[in-house]
């Protein structure tokens, strides 16, 4: 054990680191002994976790002695200069109690920036599973994304909307009502009031070290647009609602003339987010051991969400409930050459389509395949100058689609669902500044669960219970004159 002091807070989270470790040394030795190693990590875990939480016995006496002699009067006093919430929030071991932070709060502000900060504490402590090809979105990732996403939402009416969801969902209690609901284990009075706090029309809210909408671990499709697009987080609405203009035109005049109006008409574009679902079948079996489930449910829901965002965000028709796809935003195009070929002076003029104010921050995005039809334009590499792909065509992890080469010294990402091979009247590659192209989160995932599966042939159980997972969220491009396409010439 650590031999400087340690506060109480200090204590609590160290405890919690420490039943993290061990929480993942169950799950790395699940079924089977622990080596010598791990064995003795174990020991030294438990006796440190007995020691601090002797010492935390011992704090908590001394505490509650003390607090008898401050009198009434000066109790009162401390409230009033705020010392004494500063004083509970610190003694305040529980960090996902909202109750408490209610009522140490003086003012509705003050406990938005406390909820706020107890959220920041829960994201530190939380076991969050690495997620991606092979497990590249690692815990510091995850965290640092989540923080940002906590501190950058677009909160339509509640400012504290999504710390309350994140300490909500991510008390150790709600993760053990969470695992027993998928289990079908009946729940003790508080697990039934942890998970009564984020019921949503009869179904329950992900844990958030879990949730893809608050920690977005993408890595299994080639999709570029989260990487390069603007993404935007809401809560409390569905619709985002934001405002654009055209460049403001400046004019030179003479001394002392009077100025003109040159003001911008502002544009006030909406995004409306829609329902993406999944649905995830295990065994009761599997069930049974939510430690080792939850990883594996986080990269199934993960995977099924990046799948359908690799073709929404890309293809996406923008009519109905299908967002809107970069590429079936794009209007303007430049047409390559004939019988199905693309030549270096077609990239050429595709970028020189492209208005000169979107260029310092262009990007291309075009399949594998068509960037192999591009490099095959010089194969001695002597003429064609303008590619440069001394990093190969390697995906890099955890950005996917990013390939690791320039195209006129622009950066040239992967989109896997466009299109392959040259197509007529086909658009193949896209060049434009992807900042105008808008992704918008609603945060939070649902999911409902469903008790038993039954068989096609008897209606039988099968032995297998479902998720039933659902969220919100949309994209469009908010300029269609930031992009051009290429497209195929028969």
């Amino acid at each position: 054990m650590a031999t400087a002091p340690l506060n109480r807070e200090q204590i609590a989270e160290r405890v919690s680191e420490i039943e993290g470790r061990m929480n993942e040394l169950t799950t790395e030795f699940a079924g089977q002994q622990f080596s010598e190693e791990a064995r003795g990590e174990w020991t030294s875990l438990g006796e440190e976790r007995d020691e601090l939480n002797l010492l935390d016995a011992e704090l908590e006496v001394r505490e509650n002695t003390v607090r008898e002699f401050i009198s009434r009067d000066d109790k009162a006093t401390l409230e009033r200069s705020g010392d004494f919430q500063i004083r509970t929030k610190t003694e305040t071991r529980d960090i996902y109690d909202m109750a408490a932070i209610r009522t140490m709060s003086s003012s509705p502000e003050q406990e938005t920036r406390n909820l706020k900060d107890n959220a920041l504490r829960a994201i530190e402590r939380a076991n969050i599973p690495q997620a991606g090809v092979n497990g590249a979105v690692n815990h510091e990732t995850a965290q640092t994304r989540a923080e940002y996403i906590l501190r950058t939402t677009q909160c339509y009416g509640d400012p504290a909307d999504v710390a309350r969801r994140i300490l909500a969902t991510g008390s150790p209690t709600y993760s053990r009502a969470f695992g027993k609901s998928l289990a079908g284990a009946p729940l003790s009075a508080d697990e039934q009031r942890a998970m009564s706090l984020t019921g949503s029309g009869g179904g329950f809210a992900i844990p958030f070290a879990l949730d893809p909408t608050l920690i977005p671990t993408s890595n299994y499709v080639v999709n570029p647009t989260r990487a390069l697009g603007r993404v935007v987080t809401i809560s409390g609405s569905n619709t985002w609602q934001g405002v654009t203009s055209p460049t403001v035109t400046a004019t030179r005049v003479a001394e002392a003339t009077e100025a003109t109006d040159n003001a911008p008409t502002l544009v006030q574009p909406t995004a409306t987010v829609t329902k993406a679902h999944a649905f995830v079948p295990f065994s009761i079996e599997v069930s049974e051991d939510w430690e080792a489930i939850q990883g594996e449910m986080a990269r199934m829901i993960q995977q099924g969400k990046d799948e359908e965002e690799g073709t929404a965000f890309v293809t996406g028709s923008g009519s109905g409930v299908n967002p809107q796809g970069f590429v079936t935003g794009t209007t303007t195009t430049v047409a390559a050459s004939t019988g199905l070929t693309v030549t270096a002076a077609n990239v050429y003029a595709l970028e020189a389509a492209l208005p000169p104010r979107f260029r310092p921050n262009e990007s291309f995005v075009a399949n594998r395949g068509i960037y192999n039809v591009i490099r095959g334009i010089d194969t001695a590499g002597g003429a064609a100058l303008w590619l440069y792909v001394s990093q190969g065509l390697a995906t890099q992890a955890p950005t996917p689609g990013n390939t690791g080469a320039t195209l006129l010294g622009r950066g040239a990402w992967e989109a896997s669902n466009m299109q392959a091979t040259v197509v007529n009247a086909t658009k193949i590659m896209v060049v434009g500044d992807f900042s105008y192209f808008l992704i918008v989160d609603r945060i939070g995932m649902n999911v409902e669960i469903i008790p038993h599966i039954f068989g096609a042939t008897s209606r039988f159980p099968i032995g297998q219970r479902g998720m039933y997972a659902y969220w919100r969220n949309t994209s469009k491009v908010l300029s269609a004159s930031a992009f051009v396409a290429l497209t195929g010439t028969t």
